[in-house]
C-alpha cells in the first residue's frame, strides 16, 4: 500500500514554460484524503520551490537533491545534510577554469541561498546566477563562508563540463554524485556535483523513516537522470514519458501523456486510484 507519493517538479509537475500543472493543489488534497502523504522532491533551492508550488500549499519540500527538508507554508526546517569543508575543499580543488562559472548552493537563515566565485562574471544578466537575484551573494573564494554547504554547480560549455566531470570522476568518485542537465539561463549547461548521500533518494529515505514509512510503500515520479536512484529504490518508480532514457529504462511505469499535458498527475490518478 503506497503511503508516501513524492513528485518532482521541473519537466514533471512544471510545464517546460515553468507553470505549474493545475490539477495540482486538487491532487495534494486527495491524496491526503485518501491517507497519503504528498511531497516534493527536486533539485531547487527552498526559495525558488515555494515559488513554484505556492504559499498556501500544506505540503513539505525535500530540495536541493534530497539534502534539505522543509515544510512549504512554514519553512520550517526538518533536516539538513550539508557537504563537510574537507570535501568541499575537494571539488574546488578542481576549479581551474576561467570559462566555467562557479556557484554553491547553501542553507543559512539570511535568504541567501546561493553564493558564487566572483572571479569571472562580468554580466549576470540571463545567467545561472541571476536567477537567484536578492538570495545571492559574490565571494572570492569558499575558504569561510557561512551556512551549510549544499551542492556545488559548475556552469558552461557542454564540452568544459564533461571534460571537469570526467576529471572529477576520475579521482573523487568515491565521494560524490555527478550530475550533468541542460538548463535556460546562460552558458546552457551546469554541472552539479554532490556528496553520495546528496541525492533525492537520501532525502525520500529520511523523509520516509521519520514517519515509519517502508520504502516499498512509496511511489515517486520523475523525469530526469538526478531522479533515477528514487525510481529504482521506491515501490512503486514512474518516470515522465518525456523523461530520460536512463530513467524510463529502469522504471516500473512510463506516464502516458509528458509534463505539457498533466502526465504526472494523470499517471499517479491512474496507478494508485484507477482514475
Amino acid at each position: 500500500m503506497i503511503k508516501i507519493v513524492s513528485m518532482d517538479l521541473d519537466e514533471t509537475l512544471l510545464t517546460t514554460d515553468k507553470v505549474i500543472t493545475k490539477s495540482f493543489e486538487s491532487f495534494v488534497e486527495k491524496l491526503k484524503s485518501n491517507n497519503i502523504i504528498p511531497v516534493v522532491a527536486t533539485g531547487r533551492e527552498y526559495y525558488s520551490a515555494h515559488k513554484f508550488v505556492g504559499d498556501n500549499v500544506d505540503i513539505d519540500l525535500i530540495c536541493n537533491n534530497g539534502n534539505v527538508i522543509r515544510s512549504n507554508l512554514t519553512g520550517k526546517v526538518e533536516y539538513v545534510n550539508p557537504i563537510s569543508k574537507e570535501d568541499l575543499k575537494r571539488v574546488m580543488s578542481f576549479d581551474d577554469n576561467d570559462n566555467v562559472y562557479t556557484s554553491l548552493h547553501i542553507e543559512r537563515d539570511d535568504g541567501i541561498d546561493l553564493v558564487y566565485k566572483k572571479k569571472n562574471f562580468e554580466s549576470f544578466e540571463g545567467s545561472y546566477v541571476d536567477a537567484f537575484k536578492g538570495r545571492n551573494l559574490g565571494v572570492d573564494d569558499f575558504e569561510n563562508i557561512k551556512g551549510n554547504p549544499l551542492s556545488i554547480v559548475f556552469a558552461g560549455s557542454h564540452d568544459d563540463l564533461v571534460a571537469l566531470r570526467n576529471r572529477m570522476r576520475d579521482e573523487i568518485s568515491d565521494r560524490f554524485n555527478f550530475h550533468i542537465m541542460k538548463i535556460r539561463r546562460e552558458p546552457k549547461w551546469m554541472l552539479e556535483v554532490l556528496q553520495k548521500s546528496g541525492d533525492k533518494f537520501f532525502g525520500i529515505k529520511k523523509y520516509a523513516e521519520n514517519r515509519n514509512v517502508d520504502l516499498k510503500n512509496v511511489a515517486a515520479i520523475g523525469d530526469d537522470s538526478n531522479d533515477v536512484m528514487l525510481i529504482e529504490n521506491v515501490g512503486l518508480g514512474i518516470a515522465m514519458k518525456n523523461g530520460v532514457k536512463r530513467l524510463r529504462e529502469v522504471a516500473d511505469v512510463v506516464s502516458d501523456y509528458d509534463n505539457n499535458n498533466d502526465g504526472a498527475v494523470k499517471i499517479l490518478d491512474k496507478v494508485l486510484f484507477g482514475d
